[in-house]
């Protein structure tokens, strides 16, 4: 699958997953996860945009462990608090 025919979900989920990978090598990542690092890099290669497509489709998303939580948690917060103040 070329990557102009991802929908602009799945290109921000493959752009999420490869500025990610680049942390460590496929060596590394292949050895964690109990893969072959050939077949990773297969994979990778092959079958990642349709990977991510897939996840498109089911209506998930992908970020990194972590990422932003103190400014979710401000914004739910602050979503509260407005609520509240509706009420």
């Amino acid at each position: 699958m070329a990557r102009n025919e991802l929908s602009k979900s799945a290109m921000k989920i493959a752009d999420v997953i490869r500025r990610k990978s680049v942390e460590k090598t496929d060596k590394e990542i292949a050895e964690r996860i109990g893969v072959d690092p050939s077949t990773f890099c297969r994979f990778k290669a092959d079958h990642l945009e349709k990977f991510c497509a897939f996840l498109d489709e089911l209506g998930l998303v992908v970020r990194e462990k972590h990422s932003d939580d103190e400014e979710r948690k401000a914004l739910i917060t602050l979503a509260k608090k407005a609520i509240d103040e509706m009420e």
